[in-house]
């Protein structure tokens, strides 16, 4: 079940623990993806960079803080102006 989906920010690119830190438009709330929903989602978002505008489909990871599981992910185009 998808909890939450959107367009966000990568505020932190992935770490070595393999978080990255994402906000959303146009609320500006955070949230931290902790796990992913299978390697090929994981591999795309730890190759973005700070910056990166991506849609992003999430679940909530456990019950208690703000750690998420992205389920699917896609960047978006850049506006060609």
């Amino acid at each position: 079940m998808i909890d939450r989906s959107g367009t966000y920010m990568v505020v932190e690119p992935c770490n070595g623990h393999g978080t990255t830190t994402l906000r959303e438009h146009p609320r500006n709330s955070t949230v931290h993806v902790v796990e992913y929903g299978d390697p090929e989602v994981e591999s795309m978002l730890a190759g973005l960079d700070a910056g990166t505008v991506v849609r992003v489909e999430l679940e909530r990871e456990g019950r208690r803080g703000n750690a998420w599981r992205a389920e699917a992910a896609r960047p978006v185009s850049a506006d060609p102006t």
